[in-house]
């Protein structure tokens, strides 16, 4: 008697996803993306408000999504992405929430062609992406040793 695949376990496996990649957001795709582009993607936000940098040229338009993600935008594109502390699902691998040593470690068995170059600065790890159409830098904030921010942005600006 043969065993019953169910049909979206099936179609998952054909396309090659699995539960973890399926959950993984990547902020990559959205830097660079112009207003029509980052609504065709996540829909409107539930929120919109001005973030005032200490200098006129650091000033920023947010969009929050109601599922903790920010997207904020410099002359019409997305520059940076922030998922806090209440998103439920992975970013490039990672869960908020995680521990300061378990990022370490994850990071340091990270796939070909290299592990991630975790750079620490105070209360913050740094790492570079390479490969996209921008230079990306990522900035992992911890309070008391958890991950509580995931920032991808342009590294250029």
């Amino acid at each position: 008697m043969r065993a019953r695949v169910p049909l979206l376990v099936a179609l998952a496996l054909l396309c090659g996803l699995s539960a973890a990649s399926a959950d993984d957001f990547d902020p990559v795709s959205l830097i660079g993306l112009d207003l029509p582009g980052a609504v065709g993607v996540l829909g409107l936000p539930q929120r919109m408000f001005a973030y005032r940098g200490p200098a006129e040229s650091q000033d920023n338009v947010v969009f929050y999504y109601p599922d903790y993600r920010y997207l904020f935008w410099y002359k019409d594109r997305v520059w940076q992405v922030r998922c806090d502390r209440r998103y439920a699902g992975q970013v490039l691998g990672l869960s908020l929430g995680m521990s300061r040593d378990e990022v370490e470690k994850l990071s340091a068995e990270a796939p070909p062609p290299s592990p991630r170059q975790l750079v620490p600065n105070g209360d913050s790890l740094y790492f570079d992406l390479d490969g996209g159409k921008y230079p990306l830098r990522v900035r992992l904030v911890f309070s008391a040793n958890l991950l509580t921010d995931l920032y991808v942005y342009r590294s250029d600006f």
